[in-house]
């Protein structure tokens, strides 16, 4: 069983883990994706992508928390928004 960073929402730890296993079948550099909390695409690095993933989620903003969520689902491929 994957250990969860400290501080994700706990809500959260599942969409998490299966975030940082996905991960590492990605290559290096994946995109950014937030098309329905905020418009933004771009390509970055795995380390970027999985710490902004955790700032967002640490945040406690409604918002921040929910781009994490919709980024982590569109990485797995599982969002289902819109």
């Amino acid at each position: 069983m994957l250990q969860v960073e400290q501080n994700i929402p706990v809500e959260y730890s599942t969409l998490y883990s299966n975030y940082v296993v996905a991960l590492k079948d990605k290559l290096e550099y994946i995109m950014w994706v937030v098309l329905d909390n905020g418009h933004k695409i771009m390509q970055i690095d795995k380390e970027k992508h999985k710490a902004m993933i955790e700032q967002l989620l640490r945040s406690g903003d409604v918002q921040r928390v929910k781009v994490a969520e919709e980024v982590m689902k569109r990485s797995i491929g599982n969002w289902e928004g819109r």
